[in-house]
């Protein structure tokens, strides 16, 4: 199975638009992005500007084009501000299986956004794509990553690790 995103895929929820990346975003994201909380868990080089920022769109802009990534930021519909962002990645086709990733700003967190948003990207996955099985990595003392993911029906896969990140741990939900 091969997947076309072009259209881009644009997701709606009670508060959200999931939207494609522009790089009218370029710094809301260098916010995100750069932001000391969210990066404590995640391994990945930080951005130094917004230059590093643009080269990081476009290389997003890249692989939605061919067809090897859906990132998504989430848009607030009160005030159309950026409040995180939201992918499925390294899609293996013959096991019907892609990767969520996601990061919401801290001033967005606890309030039921990123639930919003990933209850409707495994709709997609599922419903759209096909998919069998979504798996997220999140790193083992990220307590409130671990909490999203057990809240929507993600189980912990203890035995499995995320090659070349030894503190992340796999979380997995199947396509009933």
């Amino acid at each position: 199975m091969t997947y076309n995103f072009t259209p881009f895929p644009v997701l709606e929820t009670e508060r959200l638009t999931l939207r494609a990346l522009t790089l009218e975003d370029a710094k809301p994201l260098f916010a995100l992005r750069s932001n000391k909380s969210i990066n404590k868990f995640i391994e990945r080089k930080v951005p130094r500007n917004l230059s590093e920022i643009r080269a990081f769109i476009e290389k997003i802009a890249i692989s939605i084009e061919n067809n090897k990534r859906v990132f998504w930021v989430l848009e607030s519909k009160n005030s159309n501000e950026l409040l995180g962002s939201i992918s499925l990645s390294y899609f293996d086709f013959e096991d019907n299986y892609a990767e969520i990733g996601y990061e919401i700003h801290p001033d967005y967190q606890d309030r039921g956004y990123m639930t919003e948003a990933l209850n409707e990207v495994v709709k997609f996955g599922f419903d759209n794509l096909e998919l069998k099985t979504i798996e997220a990595f999140t790193h083992q003392n990220n307590n409130a990553s671990i909490a999203l993911l057990e809240k929507n029906n993600f189980v912990s896969f203890p035995e499995r690790r995320d090659e070349g990140f030894e503190n992340n741990r796999s979380w997995m939900i199947e396509k009933n």
